[in-house]
């Protein structure tokens, strides 16, 4: 008896759920590309491969199929397309016909494996940097304390800078290397301190990815230590010793800005030490004449762990003398130093420094010599150095948060009668070196260095 062609059939099984005729199984490409034996789909097995079948339709459109039985429910019987021929060869199909058989024999089912990892590239590429980024600033701007205008501002410049290049890429795809790359190059490109912010946010958004379970670690943490150039952060310049400061107290005197308020804010800065752009936007709702004491939120406090979100600054005779000379000048105003040219209605923060970097007619300058926010410095340690107070009193006096011993912070009105009487203090200390009446030896006898910490 003459041995069957490949090229015929022998029995057609009607029973089966797609038309199977039982032809010699395929062993090369030839069998595959041979003309289609009947006018309705038909499959062939793949020689040597159980449950790997051809499937050949009248068109000639041929497609690799799985035939297999459900590891966990018996009685389901399924047929996983593996993929058109030729797109998909033959030692492909048997490639993947395998990968099937090792999910198999871990009791997964390979459809519903495929499916998954389709939903999670789905996922993947509608969580790009950009979106989870958005949804990040969002949060952080509806839960817990906003940040300052100024932080906003960084957050929103780093963010332009890493989506120019990151915008599309799903979050779960950027992994270390990339990322330390390109906070690298930023640092080349626009100067180290760039290059830190922009860590600094693209750790924000990684760890809200974590949170939400986009990634599951937050390649940003991963970065090697001194991998990136460290900021420089140097001190605002400011003076020191009671001799020069006193000089710098007469040249205030001697200014003439072209708005005298000018003067005012700078002998304010001076007098309460507070910052530069607090200073600019104070209000009369905020002081109290009667308690002698001006009570406000920092600017810089606003979204930062290491700021008081309110200060109370007790206020010498010599400062309520120059804010009622103020209040003649802008007490029907809400701010202290209103200014109607100004589209917030302040004094800019930006005529306190000119005043300081272009005084005097001859040329002279404090331009690196001394800065507004030099004020603290300058009232810190005199205070320290000269009327003997302790580190904690005038940290806490400057609106940072300090923490006891047992991890409470010290509340807004904590020693307030002593830092009433070192701001009285302070205030005299000032007019003695405004007068020349003080030299540049060091007298501390830290009489106040033992207050209670606790």
């Amino acid at each position: 008896m003459a041995k069957q062609s490949n090229n015929l059939p022998s029995i057609k099984d009607e029973s089966a759920d797609h038309q199977q005729v039982r032809l010699q199984p395929i062993e090369y490409d030839k069998q595959i590309k041979a003309k289609p034996l009947m006018s309705a789909d038909y499959e062939i097995n793949i020689a040597g491969c159980d449950g790997l079948l051809l499937r050949i339709r009248p068109s000639g459109k041929r497609e690799f199929r799985h035939r297999y039985t459900h590891p966990i429910i018996r009685t389901k019987r399924t047929r996983l397309s593996i993929g058109d021929y030729p797109a998909v060869s033959l030692k492909r199909a048997k490639e993947l016909y395998y990968d099937n058989l090792s999910l198999l024999a871990d009791g997964i089912d390979p459809k519903e494996h495929r499916e998954q990892q389709q939903r999670n590239l789905e996922n993947s590429y509608n969580n790009t940097f950009k979106k989870v980024a958005e949804q990040w600033l969002e949060r952080r701007l509806a839960v817990g304390k906003k940040p300052s205008v100024s932080t906003l501002k960084t957050y929103n410049r780093m963010l332009k800078y890493i989506n120019a290049k990151l915008a599309d890429v799903p979050i779960d795809q950027l992994k270390m290397t990339m990322l330390l790359t390109f906070c690298q190059d930023l640092q080349e490109e626009r100067g180290i301190e760039v290059g830190q912010d922009a860590k600094t946010v693209l750790n924000y958004v990684f760890d809200h990815a974590v949170n939400r379970g986009l990634v599951e670690l937050n390649p940003v943490r991963a970065f090697p230590s001194r991998s990136l150039e460290a900021s420089a952060n140097k001190p605002k310049p400011a003076i020191t010793t009671p001799s020069e400061f006193g000089q710098l107290l007469r040249d205030i005197d001697q200014m003439t800005p072209r708005q005298p308020s000018t003067i005012t804010a700078l002998k304010l800065l001076a007098l309460t030490y507070a910052r530069v752009g607090d200073i600019c936007a104070m209000k009369w709702a905020d002081i109290d004449f009667n308690a002698k004491q001006w009570t406000f939120e920092p600017l810089k406090g606003k979204g930062r762990n290491d700021m008081v979100d309110e200060l109370v600054i007790p206020l010498a005779p010599q400062t309520i003398a120059i804010l009622q000379e103020q209040h003649k000048q802008t007490g029907n105003h809400e701010f202290v130093f209103h200014s109607p040219k100004n589209k917030k209605g302040i004094l800019p923060t930006g005529r306190i420094n000119y005043a300081l970097n272009h005084y005097g007619n001859d040329g002279k300058t404090y331009l690196d010599v001394h800065t507004p926010h030099g004020f603290r410095a300058s009232a810190k340690t005199m205070q320290m150095e000269r009327l003997g107070y302790d580190e904690l009193i005038t940290e806490m006096q400057l609106g940072h948060k300090m923490i006891n011993k047992y991890g409470r912070a010290y509340s807004r009105f904590q020693f307030i009668e002593v830092r009433t009487k070192m701001m009285n203090e302070w205030a005299d200390y000032i007019d003695n070196m405004r007068a020349n009446k003080i030299d540049n030896v060091i007298y501390a006898n830290f009489k106040h260095a033992e207050q209670k910490q606790g």
